[in-house]
């Protein structure tokens, strides 16, 4: 007898119980999440650039590898300006 009026008692808690927690949990859910696309940056201003290795052995080679050097180095020096450039554009839009 006991366990028959705890029964209904517990049936009647969840009987308001459940459709409270489905009215909670549904309305989170109203809104669709916002999808956030990341742009991809060209492939010209990410690929690959060989490093010139040394095989010199006067300072005259030391000389022409330093220039060499140097153009490699304005090499990606211009394609990170690109890169900024590129990324200053597209936050723009």
């Amino acid at each position: 007898m006991k366990s028959l009026i705890l029964f209904r008692e517990l049936k009647s808690k969840v009987v308001y119980l459940i459709p409270l927690l489905l009215a909670v949990l549904l309305t989170s859910c109203a809104s669709k999440p916002q999808v956030v696309h990341c742009p991809v940056l060209p492939t010209a201003y990410i690929a690959h650039l060989d490093k010139t290795s040394f095989s010199g052995t006067t300072y005259g080679d030391v000389a022409q590898y330093a220039v060499i050097l140097k153009r490699e180095r304005d090499v990606c020096l211009n394609r990170i300006d690109k890169i900024r450039e590129w990324q200053i554009e597209k936050l723009s839009k």
